[in-house]
């Protein structure tokens, strides 16, 4: 009689990266979400250590205030766009705790909409990585 052994883990880049199920109230959960400006669809890539609904509300007052806190709200300001309602402009991409991982999945959705010339980020926050090229065009996440 053969005995085999086989090893399985779920921790792969891949699983890493994918998208999480939503909770009920989603809004009041943290991680990384995408901001699209409902008049040219450029996006703005960020995180959030806090609820998603406290964090929208500040780039909408940086909005209202003509503030420079807010990429997304000074791309708004300087070329006259509106600011739509949250379920609308608000992409929550995944659901995740302060930390690496968090930051890790924001550099990757940043990385994504950079290179489809898409971006409303920094662009010092840009730095070129052959994984995430690889992990894009697979189209995991």
């Amino acid at each position: 009689m053969e005995l085999s052994i086989a090893l399985h883990t779920t921790n792969t880049i891949g699983n890493l990266l994918s998208h999480r199920h939503p909770a009920p109230d989603k809004f009041s959960r943290l991680g990384v979400y995408k901001l699209t400006c409902p008049d040219c669809h450029k996006a703005f890539v960020g995180q959030t250590s806090r609820r998603f609904a406290t964090h929208f509300k500040e780039h909408e007052t940086a909005f209202r205030h003509n503030s420079n806190n807010s990429s997304f709200a000074k791309h708004l300001i300087e070329n006259a766009h509106s600011f739509g309602p949250t379920h609308s402009i608000m992409q929550l991409l995944h659901y995740h705790r302060k930390g690496n991982h968090l930051n890790t999945l924001e550099r990757f959705h940043t990385h994504t909409e950079f290179t489809a010339n898409n971006h409303l980020n920094d662009d010092q926050t840009i730095i070129p990585n052959a994984i995430f090229d690889t992990l894009a065009k697979s189209k995991l996440p």
